[in-house]
């Protein structure tokens, strides 16, 4: 992974945007089989109506240029898979709707560096999509995935939270997790938020924290002075996994 990008939809470069719809079916179509509505296993690319020009999308592009990971953020104000398509993965609680929790969809890498093993090459992405959500003031990033998939985040040391009955009183494949994006949440994993911010290539306006309205915490404190280490520990460069 030589390069990450992070950008509204609209504001990505259109062969840009080609190679990521294109990366997105190879995954989601083609590997994974998953059935999205009016995306047919032979198409050129992979968009569904919650990709919107005002998506926010990081795309990670290997260093031949070809695109190795993808990420999708947005907002639970509006639009989103949780509200609009499994609310009932969070009840009996309310689905989530606030400007400080964002939701993260599209998750997927292949062949980015890691020190762990076969199965955690996409998760070297996850901490630049943690950090650019810190900064528009997100504090928590929610989203729908696999009980596998959930498993293989908690083994990468992120202290995932069940919404609804998760666990036991959902006898589904799917849940609803979430994970808040505090500086506990970035030590769990070493990384440095601003390092991580630093690699980030921004294309286009993007959100800000100082854009959220006065009462909704939000991480800028720490965000503008992350720590060089943790405790005795020093800080992974970006793109590295974690130990176990």
């Amino acid at each position: 992974m030589s390069h990450v990008i992070a950008g509204r939809l609209d504001d990505l470069p259109t062969s840009l945007r080609h190679r990521l719809g294109a990366f997105r079916h190879k995954i989601f179509v083609q590997r994974l089989h998953w059935e999205i509505p009016g995306v047919s296993s032979d198409a050129t690319a992979e968009w569904d109506e919650f990709d919107g020009g005002d998506t926010i999308h990081l795309v990670a592009l290997a260093t031949d240029g070809a695109v190795c990971g993808c990420a999708r953020l947005m907002p639970t104000t509006g639009p989103c898979l949780l509200r609009d398509v499994f609310p009932q993965l969070v009840y009996p609680e309310p689905v989530p709707s606030s400007p400080s929790v964002w939701e993260m969809s599209r998750f997927a890498g292949t062949g980015l560096p890691n020190q762990l093993d076969t199965h955690t090459s996409g998760m070297s992405l996850f901490p630049y999509s943690m950090a650019l959500a810190a900064s528009f003031g997100v504090t928590r990033l929610v989203g729908v995935l696999t009980r596998s998939v959930a498993r293989l985040y908690r083994r990468y040391g992120l202290d995932l939270l069940d919404l609804g009955r998760g666990g036991a009183g959902n006898p589904s494949d799917i849940v609803a997790c979430a994970i808040d994006l505090s500086p506990t949440s970035f030590s769990c994993i070493r990384c440095d938020v601003g390092t991580l911010l630093g690699a980030i290539c921004r294309v286009g306006d993007l959100p800000t924290a100082q854009r959220f309205p006065v009462g909704h915490s939000h991480p800028a404190d720490w965000l503008t002075n992350s720590p060089l280490t943790i405790g005795n520990a020093p800080l992974i460069r970006p793109g590295d996994a974690p130990r176990p």
